[in-house]
């Protein structure tokens, strides 16, 4: 008897829904760190992802939409990197607030095209107030979570000159120059060489709880 092989479906492999949001948005990421927000297309992004044309549509309903999500994305991603530690009822506030130092220069998020990116939007007034709905309120608690922690070092220190508000908006502050900096001159130093600066402004109002903490964060 001659008995044919069952005859195997062909399957054509189909990425998951989210890889492929999540390739078009690192595409685009690239592509806006290379041409800025008004030069980026989507026919730009799909080359970039390796995918075919149409398929920006499909997934983000066109330009506008791929550019705000890519925005959530950088958002969501940045916060990601320090509140699982500031939530961590474990953690004392001086490492709290140093994990939180550490998210703003993380591998993760501190890279050449991410920190282009996000200037880009910052330049292009359109997206600055797409930038205000929808990152504000990621800054904001950033920005609030410094501000607390700095309160309880005083506190826990006995640090009476200590502005816990106005510290947490100069830390904010000198982040985002540090950034700009790492954008127009990424030969100049390192993100490790800008933490320790941060890490310094710390020590100085903090050195009960940041003075040995410093030479472990050297520059690279």
């Amino acid at each position: 008897m001659n008995i044919e092989a069952p005859i195997k479906p062909n399957r054509r492999r189909k990425a998951p829904k989210e890889e492929r949001r999540r390739q078009l948005i690192d595409a685009a990421i690239k592509t806006i760190a290379e041409k800025g927000i008004s030069g980026t297309t989507t026919s730009d992004v799909t080359r970039a992802a390796g995918l075919s044309a149409g398929i920006v549509s499909l997934h983000f309903g066109g330009k506008d939409g791929l550019l705000t999500e890519t925005l959530r994305f950088l958002a969501t991603e940045l916060r990601d990197v320090w509140v699982e530690a500031y939530e961590d009822p474990a953690r004392s506030a001086d490492d709290k607030l140093r994990a939180v130092v550490e998210g703003m220069f993380d591998p993760r998020v501190c890279t050449p095209d991410k920190i282009a990116a996000w200037f880009a939007y910052f330049g292009e007034a359109k997206y600055r107030a797409v930038y205000r709905e929808l990152v504000d309120d990621f800054d904001n608690e950033r920005t609030d979570a410094i501000e607390a922690l700095c309160a309880q070092l005083k506190d826990e220190g006995g640090y009476h000159s200590v502005d816990p508000e106005a510290l947490s908006i100069s830390l904010e502050s000198l982040a985002d120059g540090f950034w700009l900096s790492l954008a127009l001159y990424p030969d100049w130093k390192s993100p490790s060489n800008f933490m320790q600066s941060v890490f310094d402004l710390l020590a100085a109002h903090f050195p009960k709880h940041f003075k040995a903490q410093i030479a472990d964060c050297g520059a690279s």
